[in-house]
């Protein structure tokens, strides 16, 4: 048979087009984890089904999987620095993107959606894609758990017992199972207890978002004499590794760790810094790289020259530490360790009164990435005398935040706490 005399049929008008709406779940996550980050999260506006589609932890393992391979040769996601200036007052937190990576390209990436006190917000702790704020400065009452991609948060009950200096620390995790994304996160709070012993004794709170109540006990710390003013912790230095917090001692070369999750006794221990430190001053940057434990330092060497340290503990139960960096570096102005690169050694952030630089601890140069403007932390900075202008950056507090490949859920408190949850039917969230 000839197709040419075939006769044609003719289209029928009134047939249904296939629509977006009538493809299968399946197909629907096979075309929406194939897109980038921001509009994939944004997509949730679009329908009920969408939300459903997006929101299963199916979807989550597909795209981190997926943005894993496009990523082979990025060793870790992006990740940007917070930083905070205290002084004179608290100012609000403020993000630098030392990366050039579209989510963190957005103006509204910020903690703006939390309640606003007359006071801005107090940056805390970031763990997993996940960040604890406060909104004091001292004698913390309230806290937050937010996540700042997708502008989600959760306020915490009220810690059952006050005091002026507490050490604020956080941990976070999440996973999926065939349901669900779990998120499960701890806060803890320390505080020094006086007692008549030449021993501190101090007092630990425990908040776990499983059962959304506050868990109080007293612990020793081996160590941790009267004489080390508990005041000279770092309270915005806190660094959770490994799940276990960290504090450094301004003034005795000890590091405090805390691990909530040891179920037995010594859940605290002091860890003694380099004692190459011990008789040098300045201020030490605590961070993580590498699956380790640093310690970062800059001391004074000569008139025009300060000395770069960099320490990493090799041996963490037993306190060996050893030297990866030691260099002089010119001092322009240069004032302190800020942070250090998630996964490369070699990338250090320093400040200086009027920028923040990267160090390439490997060819030993330096560049800037970051100016402060006139007037940023209050009065203008012309307007501050040389020992204020000092102290407003001296004050300056630096977070590593790494975004995650899916943001990490803001996981929901029992009833009866106060959850701060943006509509997914929005205007798209801070994207």
């Amino acid at each position: 048979m000839d197709i040419c005399a075939s006769p044609c049929k003719k289209p029928n008008s009134e047939s249904k087009q296939t629509s977006i709406d009538d493809l299968s779940n399946d197909l629907l996550v096979e075309i929406l984890h194939r897109i980038p980050l921001k509009p994939a999260h944004r997509f949730k506006c679009v329908s009920k089904r969408w939300v459903q589609v997006i929101c299963q932890p199916q979807f989550a393992q597909r795209f981190t999987h997926r943005m894993k391979l496009l990523y082979r040769s990025q060793l870790s996601p992006p990740f940007t620095l917070f930083f905070q200036c205290s002084f004179p007052r608290p100012f609000p937190v403020e993000f630098k993107h030392f990366q050039r990576d579209s989510q963190f390209m957005s103006s509204n990436f910020s903690l703006s959606f939390l309640p606003q006190y007359p006071n801005p917000i107090i940056f805390i702790a970031t763990s997993n894609g996940l960040v604890l704020c406060s909104t004091t400065l001292l004698s913390q009452m309230m806290y937050y758990v937010c996540n700042p991609l997708t502008a989600n948060w959760v306020a915490l009950p009220v810690p059952p017992r006050f005091d002026s200096h507490v050490l604020a620390g956080f941990v976070c995790h999440s996973y999926y199972d065939d349901v669900d994304t779990i998120t499960r996160f701890k806060v803890v709070r320390v505080s020094a207890i006086e007692t008549q012993k030449k021993s501190l004794d101090l007092w630990v709170e425990i908040f776990n978002s499983d059962t959304s109540e506050w868990q109080q006990f007293t612990e020793q710390c081996e160590g941790l004499l009267v004489t080390m003013d508990f005041t000279k912790f770092q309270t915005h230095a806190v660094l959770a590794h490994n799940d276990i917090m960290h504090w450094a001692h301004c003034g005795s070369r000890y590091i405090l760790a805390f691990d909530p999750y040891n179920k037995h006794d010594h859940k605290c221990r002091l860890i003694r810094q380099p004692r190459e430190l011990s008789d040098m001053y300045g201020h030490v940057c605590l961070s993580a790289c590498q699956g380790r434990l640093r310690c970062l330092f800059l001391s004074n060497s000569t008139n025009y020259r300060l000395l770069f340290q960099h320490w990493e503990l090799e041996d963490y139960y037993a306190g060996k530490w050893c030297l990866v960096a030691k260099f002089p570096v010119s001092n322009t102005n240069l004032l302190r360790v800020l942070g250090i690169h998630p996964v490369d050694p070699n990338t250090v952030y320093l400040l200086r009164t009027k920028n923040i630089v990267l160090l390439n601890a490997h060819t030993q140069q330096m560049e800037v990435v970051y100016y402060f403007t006139e007037g940023q932390f209050g009065r203008d900075n012309t307007m501050m005398n040389p020992f204020e202008l000092y102290l407003s950056k001296k004050k300056l507090n630096a977070f590593q935040f790494v975004l995650q490949w899916w943001p990490t859920p803001v996981p929901k408190l029992d009833k009866g706490n106060t959850i701060g949850q943006r509509s997914v039917f929005d205007d798209g969230g801070v994207f």
